[in-house]
């Protein structure tokens, strides 16, 4: 039996026994139907059935069953087709033999190639191949494009704390075997999201991530990362990323076209002059609704959906910024909100029931005025 290590671009293979784990279409070459398959050595290939074959092809083919193919060849990957390493790509068709087989424990059932997010920048806008991304979902918001295309904004935090937005086109979500938003709409407490094939982008300068022909989402897939990362974030020291963006200052950020802020981090170095809050500094919400809910008695009680063993806390509280240049006013962040209070808000109320929602603790307002190193950002809204 050949592997997939074995074959060569133009070569002739032998018998190839595979698992295939995903399938996709080109959104301009339809013509076209790709699967992703992977051996028992855990490496993974592109299959196409196109053209006159491809209705076959699909006939035959079925996402996570098992086949030996045999009669194929090996044509090179043009620019367009290319989502993984390899060079080259597995062309079947008619005169192919695939036979189906038995599942079996010895071929991998799932197949990731993750980076992280510092990876992703390393490789940029063209890379060598498209990866994979895992993360803890942080946000998850439906937007709306100039043109009233719509798209879904994901925002992971990867394994050192570090957060990625990623934009999910309209031919991805709109694909019910590429993404199941119904998996995402109550999120758990930490959620592990793994999107596959990331494909980059610059916009105004700024290099983004969004979803490619080839992208799949997988909502707390059963593979080690996944464990990892849920005992990482809900264990008593969740990462916080290194800080990392452009030196200035508040006055030259001022100074600043829009689309030269957009998507892009400044570091400064500036105090809190003051803390803004109306009512209440932090919100307690449904984790299914995302409602405001109230206290009944001992308990957390949801108009919509009943007593709430696990409320979501978010604080919401903006400050005032300044330097020894200028002034500005500024959303906090949940990673500053962490900072600010040396655990996360969920612990600090757990930690401290008597924690009034109208003042600030001492803990926070303590550091007005102390100069420290900040990150900032100007994000997008839910149009682009």
């Amino acid at each position: 039996m050949t592997s997939i290590s074995e074959l060569k671009a133009e070569g002739i293979g032998g018998p190839l026994q595979v698992r295939i784990l995903r399938k996709w279409k080109h959104d301009v070459r339809q013509y076209e139907t790709w699967y992703l398959a992977v051996d028992r050595f855990g490496d993974a290939i592109q299959i196409l059935g196109q053209r006159t074959n491809q209705s076959y092809i699909e006939s035959v083919f079925n996402v996570s069953e098992c086949y030996i193919i045999s009669d194929y060849s090996c044509p090179q990957l043009d620019k367009y087709q290319k989502v993984l390493e390899n060079e080259f790509y597995i062309d079947v068709g008619l005169k192919s033999i695939i036979q189906p087989i038995p599942d079996t424990i010895t071929v991998p059932k799932s197949w990731f190639r993750f980076v992280s997010k510092s990876n992703l920048i390393q490789l940029g806008e063209t890379p060598p191949y498209y990866p994979d991304f895992i993360g803890v979902l942080s946000k998850i918001r439906d937007c709306t494009k100039a043109n009233r295309e719509p798209f879904v904004l994901l925002i992971l935090t990867d394994e050192s704390g570090s957060e990625l937005a990623i934009n999910l086109w309209k031919e991805c979500i709109t694909n019910p075997q590429k993404f199941n938003c119904a998996s995402l709409d109550h999120p758990s407490t930490t959620t592990v999201v793994a999107i596959t094939n990331l494909k980059p982008s610059t916009s105004n300068g700024a290099l983004r991530h969004g979803s490619s022909h080839a992208t799949h989402i997988y909502v707390n897939p059963d593979i080690p990362e996944t464990t990892s990362l849920i005992s990482l974030f809900t264990g008593p020291s969740r990462p916080i990323p290194a800080l990392s963006g452009t030196p200035s200052t508040l006055y030259n950020m001022k100074l600043k076209n829009r689309s030269d802020l957009l998507d892009k981090t400044f570091i400064v170095e500036a105090s809190i002059k003051e803390f803004h809050f109306q009512n209440s500094w932090y919100q307690t919400t449904c984790p299914i609704c995302k409602d405001p809910i109230f206290r009944r008695g001992e308990q957390w009680y949801c108009s919509a959906h009943g007593l709430i063993e696990n409320p979501t806390y978010t604080c919401k509280f903006t400050v005032t910024i300044t330097d020894t240049t200028n002034t500005i006013p500024a959303v906090v962040s949940e990673t500053a909100s962490r900072k600010l209070l040396k655990s996360s808000l969920q612990k600090f109320i757990s930690d401290n029931p008597l924690t009034s929602r109208n003042s600030l603790p001492s803990i926070i307002t303590d550091q007005k005025e102390q100069t420290k190193t900040m990150c900032i950002q100007m994000l997008r809204t839910s149009t682009t």
